[in-house]
């Protein structure tokens, strides 16, 4: 600690610092007058934050301080940077790297490789990364779907036992260039044809790395209870601590069942199992077109694909699977719940339902219709689609759980282009202004921890999603009274509002004004 001395003259008291320097210390920049909500989910407090060298240096009474920078936050809140739990940016950012839709909506720390899907050379991907100008903080997870494709392509059939061996080794060699886990996307293909006995072994790998187990589950819909217990029986045969991503019931009878499937988190978490999960806050999900396909169908890539289209008794069978996913599953039982995004062979679609392209086209809005247009746009290179067939209530009820993190499942969008989900836009600013402000669905306080505090403990980060003196300045400045979503699933390229500043590692990448055109974003390694 520094000494101090005091000089008295003429009456006046001055403090004299034993470095030379005068009353008060200086930094990069100060936050003044902050609703402080530090990320553990207590009340807000009055302090000044003081920022240097792209850390936070000092919390409290800051009156006395200077900075090269000051931000007065009188009457908004001050809290840790967002962390995005369940990303897919990772995909874009070589053409989007500041990835300002995420970043806007005040996110500072996206975790990609989810869903089974991410690089498999590591040191490659984060070298080639590392030299763009990257927005937020990037980590990722080693995902099992792109693993599997490595050593065995898309065939339907179990891995030999010298193919799980290979699988093991890109796994550790993910593990110690510095994936936080292992991700799954076992609806997907070639996941989908994986056995527990693969994944348990593929998870044993990530843990002994001291990794966690992400899983977009084999089912969301009728099956989701199986698909849970699949899940958490990972967790018990293993150790591994396991996170259930974007958890929702998808279909219409399958609405309600969120009081059984949180029930049976509880149930293993009181039983010893670390077991959290995230979701996003709509009642549409996307994804590809191709989810609505019977899996067998999908076996050997596009071209193989095509060949069974062709095939009048197999293109028979893969119709009625079809119409089963549309009337019970992702369809929604109406082919206007079907939403295109974005189909590159016909852009004037992006945003249309298969209601409207079917009206437009004069044939009928009917579910056999709507599974022989699911077929032409995938023998054409399929389409991202949005698929309106979550229920409202199963929302509120996944996202008042206590464990349950916020995350977005998108990635980067570039303005104008194309029809993607809001999700992309406005995730984080529509839980702080629908669901916290107008529906009260949680406190503010408990979402600012579900976006901060707990996606940083799941990944083991110890020096973000808090405001603490020594942790990275990734800090977001709110207003409460009026943050919220714009972005709409008609008209989705808005960005929130209420979102004022946005700053990471010290930098001010958002101000009022907008964008600033700064990145300051790192790779994050996982590191024993």
């Amino acid at each position: 600690m520094k000494k101090r001395s005091v000089l008295t003259s003429i009456g006046l008291t001055v403090l004299v610092l034993s470095s030379g320097i005068a009353y008060g210390q200086s930094f990069d920049l100060i936050i003044k007058n902050a609703m402080l909500l530090d990320g553990h989910g207590g009340k807000a407090v009055r302090a000044d934050v003081g920022i240097e060298s792209g850390k936070i240096t000092k919390i409290g009474d800051m009156a006395a301080d200077k900075a090269q920078q000051v931000i007065d936050a009188n009457g908004k809140v001050v809290a840790p940077g967002f962390i995005d739990l369940h990303s897919h940016a990772e995909r874009s950012i070589a053409e989007l790297p500041r990835l300002d839709n995420l970043v806007q909506q005040g996110i500072t720390t996206i975790l990609g490789g989810n869903c089974g899907f991410s690089p498999v050379d590591f040191k490659q991907f984060f070298a080639q990364t590392e030299r763009l100008p990257l927005g937020p903080n990037l980590a990722l997870l080693i995902g099992h779907n792109d693993v599997r494709k490595a050593v065995m392509g898309e065939e339907q059939r179990l891995a030999s036992a010298d193919e799980l061996k290979a699988m093991q080794a890109l796994v550790d060699k993910a593990m110690q260039q510095g994936a936080f886990g292992l991700s799954t996307g076992l609806k997907y293909v070639p996941g989908v044809y994986s056995n527990f006995a693969e994944v348990k072994v593929l998870a044993e790998t990530a843990h002994a790395q001291h990794g966690f187990f992400a899983s977009h589950m084999r089912d969301e819909g009728a099956e989701t209870v199986t698909a849970m217990n699949e899940v958490l029986d990972v967790a018990k045969e293993t150790g591994i601590p396991v996170h259930i991503s974007h958890h929702k019931l998808i279909g219409h009878p399958n609405w309600g069942e969120s009081k059984h499937t949180i029930q049976m988190i509880r149930d293993a978490r009181k039983a010893g199992l670390d077991v959290t999960l995230d979701q996003y806050p709509y009642t549409a999900s996307s994804t590809r077109f191709a989810i609505l396909f019977p899996a067998w169908s999908l076996a050997g890539g596009q071209a193989e694909v095509e060949k069974r289209l062709h095939d009048p008794e197999l293109r028979q069978k893969i119709k009625q699977g079809l119409i089963k996913n549309i009337r019970e599953d992702r369809g929604g039982g109406d082919p206007a719940r079907l939403q295109i995004a974005h189909y590159a062979a016909k852009p004037a679609w992006d945003g249309l339902t298969f209601a409207e392209v079917l009206k437009r086209e004069g044939r009928a809005q009917s579910i056999d219709e709507a599974a022989e247009l699911a077929m032409e746009i995938q023998a054409n290179g399929g389409a991202q689609g949005i698929f309106h067939a979550i229920n409202e209530d199963d929302v509120k009820y996944i996202m008042a759980y206590p464990i349950t993190a916020i995350a977005t499942d998108a990635g980067g969008s570039e303005l104008g282009k194309g029809n993607p989900h809001p999700r992309g836009y406005g995730t984080f600013p529509r839980v702080l202004g629908h669901y916290v402000r107008e529906q009260g669905v949680i406190s503010l306080p408990d979402a600012i921890r579900k976006m901060t505090s707990l996606p940083a403990a799941r990944m083991g980060l110890t020096d973000r999603g808090v405001i603490a003196q020594g942790y990275a300045a990734d800090i977001v400045i709110l207003d409460p009274a009026t943050v919220a979503d714009k972005s709409t699933f008609s008209a989705p390229h808005q960005y929130a509002e209420g979102i004022e500043y946005v700053i990471i590692n010290g930098q001010v990448i958002k101000s009022p004004d907008g964008m600033t055109g700064k990145s300051a974003g790192q790779i994050l390694r996982h590191t024993l």
